[in-house]
């Protein structure tokens, strides 16, 4: 009975095994059928891979500097890194195609392979616009150097392996005239990491003169009353005419804030009188040039930064004229040398690879010149922004919490430049008489706020807002600045209310995004506790179908009702109390409060961090540091280095005046002794526009803010 069935069931059995069998040898040849193909196009997709990423990096390396989408930024990165590793792997693969040819018998195609190498060095030169992606990669120039050399012994050992004698000489010539490119711009990009890294920029520098501590401290003195004595004779800007390009120019160059070094006190005069004598739109021109340029010095290989204060820019040219005289002269005759050489004994699809390398690879060369003309284009003019509130509105937690998010800017930084320059002006004209209050108005006590408290009266009553740790007042005035924002409108002063909201945003923006640039010590957790403390309040309403005034009604309804002490309570009562002093007051309170803590910080960030930040879009911050280092104030560095003061007051100041009288009748004797020199110095030339101002030459920071007055106790 059991014979038949077992019969069945080993013939089924057998039939199953063979019908595995025959899938696991067609497996096995669609396999060997990939690898074979691979084996034979591996080397075409790596070459056309890596000329891919290079394209992709002509185009859009540049917009980094902007606040572009977090996706696309990435993509830049990836293509960053793709590039180099794509270029690697082409060559180790030739290296190795070379070794198993001396074994094997092949066509001519591998000639061919004489031009691939050498082209593929040129794509490890990098383009123009991205030599390094983050400001760390400056610092990794001693590897490139090591890549580089053993990248061309590379390409070196498959030249000669892959070149025999029967080939078309045409060819040989080609590649030769490629190879001293290649060569050249690989180390090219060596010499600009290496120019770009952060010793070499400190060291490329003209450091400040060392002198004893009692003459800096008179050096010191004599610094602030020449300046008192330049604003005093400007109190109103000049009128614009030819001779402001100047200035202009000498605020557009990088800046020595960027490296953390001091500049001389002639140096931080001239600065301020070349700040002085433009206007607020002017100043926002020169410093968005400024930021361009230095942003072109640090990641890109843009050599000519226009800064007379670099030692290394002579020799730096000649290898940028040099390379030039390259791309010109060694670019086009290898494309010519190709067309005319014998191409039969090659595959076609080889040759097309071949015309693709070489007719892109040159369009890239000669286009990366214009790129770099194109790399001095102005600074992005956007103020990222972030709110508490607002993220509730948009329920985006998620994506915060990931790191991921996007920020929404506003473009308003041109107004709040203008303020910015309004406050420091103010404290020049009224404020700064000699080296003690020149420090009070660079420290701005207990945090920013005092002063604009002091003045409106405020000081009992809002005092305790501004004497917390600085990062948990940001917090506190940036949730009371929306309920009063949200609560009593814009109106009647609709542009000042929303400045004061776009600062207010901007600095919790830092608080989340970049804490270590607020100031040192700032927590980011605050951030996330106050969001779930609002969150928690909330937490039985559909936020999705409330808008921000509605969400503000909300969270005050149940806020005022509950006698739990949080960050958003004490917020409530904050704005309870400013909305009592009424509305124009309210806001003007609100708006000094905000400039001087973004002040604050400004001079407390380190010029590292300000550098690294505009790899990555920058920060308006260093907008902020950059205009206050122009205006004479202490940068981050200085106010470290603070020489100890020695001598009585009216000893020092009397001794500063004496060497400015000096310096002055020295000056006098010069022009006696050179006639044909014109007498007429910038300071006179000031004092001449001003005693004839134009009520239109009044900035319009100036317009909007109120003058700063505060007497000074002897």
């Amino acid at each position: 009975m059991n014979g038949p069935v077992t019969s069945v069931y080993h013939c089924r059995f057998a039939c199953s095994c063979g019908a595995n069998t025959r899938k696991a040898i067609i497996e096995q040849m669609d396999l060997s059928n990939a690898t074979q193909w691979w084996e034979e196009w591996q080397l075409r997709i790596l070459v056309l891979g890596s000329l891919g990423m290079q394209f992709y990096l002509a185009l859009f390396a540049s917009a980094r500097k902007k606040h572009i989408r977090p996706l696309f930024r990435f993509s830049i990165w990836l293509a960053y890194l793709a590039g180099d590793a794509l270029a690697i792997y082409a060559l180790a693969t030739l290296f190795n195609r070379e070794r198993k040819l001396r074994y094997t018998s092949a066509d001519g195609s591998h000639n061919l392979e004489v031009l691939w190498a050498p082209i593929l060095l040129i794509h490890l030169g990098g383009q123009f616009s991205i030599t390094a992606y983050n400001i760390e990669d400056n610092e990794l120039w001693r590897r490139h150097v090591v890549t580089a050399m053993s990248q061309v012994a590379v390409a070196l050992y498959v030249f000669c392996k892959s070149w025999s004698s029967s080939a078309d000489r045409r060819l040989l010539a080609a590649a030769v005239l490629l190879f001293i490119l290649g060569v050249f711009k690989c180390f090219l990009r060596s010499l600009a990491l290496k120019r770009s890294s952060f010793n070499s920029l400190v060291s490329s520098f003209n450091p400040a003169p060392r002198t004893e501590n009692v003459i800096r401290e008179v050096e010191l003195e004599e610094y602030i009353q020449q300046a008192r004595d330049f604003v005093d004779c400007n109190k109103r800007p000049p009128t614009m005419d030819r001779a402001a390009k100047l200035p202009h120019t000498e605020l557009s160059i990088p800046d020595k804030l960027l490296v953390d070094s001091a500049y001389a006190y002639p140096d931080r005069l001239k600065k301020l009188k070349s700040l002085w004598s433009l206007d607020d739109k002017e100043v926002y021109a020169a410093l968005r040039e400024g930021l361009s340029k230095s942003f072109n010095l640090i990641y890109t290989n843009d050599f000519q930064d226009s800064n007379p204060n670099r030692k290394d820019n002579i020799c730096t040219e000649c290898c940028l004229l040099l390379f030039l005289f390259f791309v010109m002269v060694l670019s086009m005759p290898p494309i010519i040398l190709f067309h005319i050489s014998h191409k039969q004994a090659y595959m076609r699809s080889d040759i097309k690879v071949t015309f693709s390398l070489l007719y892109i690879t040159y369009f890239l060369e000669i286009s990366s010149f214009i790129t770099k003309a194109t790399l001095a284009s102005e600074w992005h003019d956007r103020v990222a922004q972030n709110s508490l509130i607002g993220s509730l509105a948009g329920k985006r937690r998620r994506a915060w919490l990931m790191g991921v998010a996007e920020s929404k800017p506003c473009h308003s930084s041109k107004d709040i430049t203008g303020l910015v320059q309004s406050h420091v002006r103010n404290g020049w004209i009224n404020y700064i008489n000699d080296t003690e209050s020149y420090w009070k108005f660079n420290d701005i006590s207990r945090g920013g706020g005092h002063w604009t408290l002091e003045r409106n009266g405020c000081e009992e009553n809002f005092g305790g807002s501004i004497e917390k740790p600085f990062d948990e007042s940001t917090i506190l005035w940036h949730v009371a600045t929306d309920f009063c924002f949200h609560l009593k409108g814009s109106s009647p002063d609709s542009k000042r209310a929303r400045h004061c909201r776009e600062i207010s945003n901007y600095m919790v923006h830092l608080l989340f995004a970049n804490p270590e640039m607020l100031i040192p010590g700032s927590r980011r957790t605050l951030f996330t506790d106050a969001y779930n403390e609002l969150e928690a309040i909330l937490k039985d309403e559909d936020l999705s179908l409330l808008d921000e005034n509605q969400l503000t009604e909300k969270i005050i309804d149940k806020v005022g009702s509950s006698k739990e002490g949080n960050i958003v309570q004490d917020s409530w009562v904050l704005a309870r109390n400013l909305m009592g002093l009424g509305n124009e007051k309210m806001w003007e309170v609100i708006n000094g409060v905000w400039i001087e803590m973004l002040c604050f910080s400004a001079g407390r960030c380190r010029g590292y961090l300000h550098a690294k930040s505009l790899g990555s879009g920058g920060e308006y911050l260093t907008f902020a540091s950059l205009l206050m280092s122009h205006a004479g104030l202490e940068t981050f560095a200085e106010r470290q280095q603070r020489v100890q003061l020695r001598l009585p007051k009216e000893e020092r100041v009397k001794n500063a005046k004496q060497r400015i009288q000096e310096a002055a009748s020295n000056q006098a004797v010069k022009e006696e002794e050179n006639p044909a020199t014109p007498p007429a110095t910038e300071v006179n030339e000031q004092v001449r526009q001003a005693e004839n101002p134009a009520p239109e030459s009044l900035s319009q920071a100036e317009r909007i803010s109120p003058e700063i007055k505060i007497i000074i106790s002897a």
